[in-house]
């Protein structure tokens, strides 16, 4: 990462006037990186492993516009925060989204956990459809509310568990604080990617977070869910429409769809 670099993601982004080592700094980038980096994972489903190496990440994501699950989407925000000087370590957790909090389940998600003026806190754009758009306290309890959502963060014992309300309180992922290698996150992406049962491999998912909005798709349907609480679902229902919503929702380019015709070319 260098200052070009910062420029060119910012302009990614949307990001404007002076960044700053606080939080407000940090808020905006968080609210605006999952609006214009969308997640998906192309990549997995057309049978291509993602690379990890962080200049391979940062021409995918920014120089040719196209989104990634989390390992791309966190080792992307994580470069940049360490860039303009804030304190990031890496932090892998166990999906239990849609199942229950002590469900057994493999470390396979990639979040941050930011260290700001002696508090720590949840940093993550890279969930897709529960994604957060704001950092959240660690070390706190009570409900946090986010512009896109409200989410707590328990803990018992040595286990943090993040969730989020959708008229009642669901899990979303949990973790154990430990220090994370290279390697760990190389495995994970491997098997994330490349595993018969991986959902990631046999199924397309797109998700992205605004101002007014969470839009996702999978299973031939994009779902759009108001912050106000309404829900819309459109069938998509042969390739031209997924095409055209790659690009006129998620903000993909035509690489996007290129790369999945060589899927549906198979």
């Amino acid at each position: 990462m260098n200052t070009s670099d910062l420029e060119k993601y910012f302009e990614r982004i949307h990001f404007s006037g002076v960044p700053e080592v606080n939080m407000e700094t940090l808020r905006k980038i968080h609210q605006l990186h999952p609006k214009y980096i969308p997640f998906e994972n192309i990549d997995p489903y057309t049978g291509k492993v993602p690379s990890l190496n962080v200049d391979d990440v940062f021409k995918k994501l920014v120089v040719e516009s196209r989104g990634g699950y989390c390992y791309e989407q966190n080792l992307l925000l994580s470069e940049v925060l360490k860039y303009l000087g804030f304190n990031v370590r890496l932090q892998l957790g166990r999906v239990v989204w849609g199942r229950q909090e002590d469900s057994v389940a493999p470390q396979t998600h990639l979040l941050l956990i930011v260290d700001f003026e002696e508090k720590k806190y949840i940093v993550d754009c890279g969930f897709g459809t529960a994604t957060l758009t704001a950092p959240l306290l660690l070390h706190e309890e009570q409900q946090q509310t986010t512009p896109n959502g409200i989410f707590k963060v328990s803990q018992k014992e040595d286990v943090y568990t993040l969730w989020m309300w959708k008229d009642q309180w669901l899990p979303v992922y949990r973790f154990v604080r430990e220090h994370v290698e290279p390697a760990d996150l190389e495995i994970s992406n491997w098997y994330l990617s490349t595993h018969p049962g991986s959902h990631f491999k046999n199924k397309l998912i797109l998700s992205k977070v605004d101002e007014n909005a969470r839009y996702t798709y999978t299973d031939h349907v994009l779902n759009i869910r108001s912050d106000d609480g309404a829900k819309e679902s459109i069938a998509i229902g042969n390739d031209i429409q997924l095409y055209e919503i790659l690009i006129n929702t998620f903000g993909l380019r035509e690489n996007a769809v290129e790369a999945l015709k060589s899927k549906n070319k198979n």
